[in-house]
């Protein structure tokens, strides 16, 4: 199923929610390795569903943006016709957009992969709240890669600080650097956190990323070594971008 949106299944009457069945706007589903975050490097099976509430500016899923400008193509599909088709191994879903916490019916989805025995990663923009995660139990098989929108996105404003600040160390809060502008912002956020949790053990994981072709990631390292807040930061690259072209989809 690698290379993008390759099942739909037939159409059920009910996904065993609730007795409501959600539809879904799927983009894709495929089998990848994570490019980025805790499990980089680790295969996933990726779930990308359509539409964002942000448009950032240097955004490299446009094609799963939908509005009055954009044609985004997308599939309307249950939670059982999404696992239909999803392989059994690897046990590892990412769930990504565009912006799934956005997504009416999204809980019921990841209840469902829950219960099919997969771990969850749900990457979300960080302007949709978190709480109602954990709220509806799902803190066991799910864990979040939070964005930080920083100034040189144009999205920073839309940030809500209370979702920085319900994570647990399984959580990762994620920065894509574009400038030096977006230094301070970023480091002001990370002791702001070391505030609020109290050690370094106890935060979320912070993993620093540069923008495409428009920031040297060696600075980023030269910052961390530098810089005693982002001690314990991780370093990353979009490993996805190396291994295939930047512009391939299902990868």
């Amino acid at each position: 199923m690698d290379g993008g949106m390759v099942c739909v299944g037939s159409r059920s009457k009910d996904d065993g929610m609730n007795g409501t069945a959600h539809r879904y706007r799927v983009v894709e589903i495929f089998r990848s390795i994570d490019g980025e975050g805790r499990r980089a490097g680790m295969t996933a099976q990726f779930v990308r569903l359509a539409g964002c509430n942000l448009r950032c500016s240097y955004c490299d899923t446009a094609y799963a943006l939908y509005g009055e400008k954009e044609k985004c193509v997308y599939t309307e599909m249950t939670a059982d016709e999404i696992i239909r088709c999803l392989d059994n191994q690897p046990r590892r879903i990412t769930l990504t957009g565009g912006e799934p916490l956005a997504h009416k019916g999204v809980y019921d989805l990841l209840r469902r992969f829950s219960s099919a025995g997969y771990e969850i990663n749900v990457e979300t923009n960080g302007a949709v709240p978190i709480a109602p995660l954990w709220e509806a139990g799902l803190r066991e098989t799910v864990f979040c890669t939070v964005d930080y929108k920083l100034p040189s996105s144009g999205m920073e404003r839309h940030m809500l600080m209370d979702n920085y600040l319900c994570l647990s160390a399984q959580d990762v809060v994620k920065f894509v650097v574009g400038d030096d502008g977006d230094i301070d912002p970023m480091l002001s956020l990370v002791h702001r956190m070391l505030l609020h949790y109290g050690s370094f053990e106890s935060m979320p994981q912070i993993y620093i990323g540069a923008v495409w072709k428009q920031y040297d990631a060696r600075r980023i390292v030269e910052l961390m070594l530098d810089e005693p807040l982002l001690s314990g930061a991780h370093m990353q690259l979009q490993m996805h971008k190396f291994i295939w072209s930047p512009d391939d989809r299902g990868v």
